[in-house]
């Protein structure tokens, strides 16, 4: 037992697992917030690990290595929490999810279903992972995004806001995904480096009812990408410095432009199929 814990210890019940000794451990006093009674028996936790605050470990769910539950978390069902993780706040883990390496699970976030999150990754806010996704190296789910399905979101890589990510998607590199954004499979974003004047990054997501076209800090759409080339063309020093360097700016963000616009088209498309189904359902 890592910390010094009173409301609760280890019973005698024992098994060992992929190497890892696990004891059950016992309530010893009432826990209303998470409906555990003095004498309650919880899940597998190792001496290595901690279980903290009022934090509590059900079922079957298995805590070991240096793995943390701490504050209001719960980890239950067949969850398994290990190496270097820490689940805190009021987060949840659940059903059959992993959370390993450094991942960070807190505020009010929950992970369920056969999801995985490892690495160095964080889910925090009242964010959800579920179905089968896997989140991670240093990936971030925030705010009231959802990540579900078959989906993965890897490298530095954000979904926030109430961004919806599921199907067979994947989300990664430097990619930002935020807003009413839903991304159901990889051709529902692109994501393009070292662009024009600012050697930036682009992210182009299907959303809800249309799209949204991010070219460094600027936030568009493709319809109106070029204004906005022109306006800073004639406006900003650098811009100035060497015609043939600004002509060289302006074509690429003229080819991306003209990128962008096919793969809208083809959502747009795709979107009108999908509402003719429905209606004609």
């Amino acid at each position: 037992m890592k910390s010094e814990n009173k409301y609760w210890e280890f019973t005698e019940e024992e098994m060992h697992y992929f190497g890892h000794r696990l004891r059950r451990i016992r309530a010893l006093i009432n826990l209303p917030e998470r409906r555990v009674k003095k004498g309650d028996i919880g899940g597998w936790v190792s001496d290595s690990a901690e279980i903290s605050g009022l934090a509590w470990v059900y079922d079957e769910a298995k805590v070991y290595e240096n793995a943390r539950i701490t504050d209001s978390a719960e980890v239950s069902g067949s969850a398994l929490v290990y190496g270097s993780a820490w689940v805190a706040g009021s987060a949840r883990v659940r059903e059959y999810a992993g959370v390993s390496g450094k991942a960070r699970i807190y505020g009010s976030a929950q992970v369920y279903g056969c999801s995985e999150v490892l690495d160095k990754a964080c889910i925090y806010g009242s964010a959800q992972v579920y179905g089968f996704a896997r989140i991670y190296d240093k990936a971030q789910i925030y705010d009231q995004a959802r990540v579900a399905g078959s989906a993965r979101v890897y490298g530095s890589a954000r979904v926030y806001g109430l961004a919806r990510v599921g199907g067979t998607a994947g989300v990664y590199d430097g990619a930002e995904i935020f807003s009413s954004a839903r991304v159901e499979m990889q051709t529902h974003v692109m994501t393009l480096t070292s662009i024009g004047s600012e050697d930036a990054t682009v992210n182009l997501v299907r959303t809800e009812d249309g799209h949204y076209l991010q070219v460094g800090c600027w936030e568009g759409t493709a319809y109106n990408l070029m204004e906005e080339v022109y306006r800073r063309s004639g406006r900003y020093e650098k811009w100035l410095r060497d015609e043939t360097v600004k002509q060289q700016w302006i074509e690429e963000y003229q080819a991306l432009e003209m990128l962008a616009m096919k793969r809208v088209t083809a959502w747009e498309k795709a979107r009108g199929a999908e509402n003719r189904g429905q209606v004609g359902g």
